[in-house]
């Protein structure tokens, strides 16, 4: 089994607005994978959501990776871990979820936002890059 390390984090301008999603994507033997996309207008849970569905969607072979998934959303661990009921984003719940159910193993870290972890920072900071990118395009 492949031991995957993912760091995600969505950013909004608004909240809703301009967002961005961010992955990054550690695999043993293999350069690091960075993933960082515009989403449109979205709420800040959404480009959380994306981010992991993205990133999720990424995997070679995910019946054969055990996922440590490191997020600044507690909504993303209510969600994927406690079992949370989803209110919104139905469709972008269910296709996460069912991603999850397809991986070889799931752990969900619950990482402090801007606490000095470098990878959450970096996605942090990739994913406000594509937001605030939009932003500026769209006037």
């Amino acid at each position: 089994m492949r031991k995957i390390n993912i760091f995600t984090d969505g950013s909004s301008v608004g909240n809703p607005g301009p967002a961005g999603a961010a992955a990054i994507l550690l695999t043993e033997g293999h350069p690091r994978k960075i993933i960082a996309k515009p989403l449109g207008e979205r709420t800040n849970n959404q480009a959380e959501l994306a981010a992991v569905y993205m990133a999720l969607k990424a995997l070679k072979n995910p019946a054969q990776a055990m996922v440590h998934l490191f997020t600044d959303s507690q909504l993303v661990k209510g969600l994927l871990i406690d079992n949370w009921k989803a209110k919104a984003n139905l469709n972008l719940v269910k296709a996460v979820r069912d991603m999850t159910k397809a991986l070889g193993g799931l752990e969900v870290i619950k990482v402090k936002g801007h606490s000095g972890d470098e990878l959450n920072e970096l996605a942090d900071s990739l994913a406000r890059k594509e937001a605030y990118e939009q932003l500026r395009l769209n006037g």
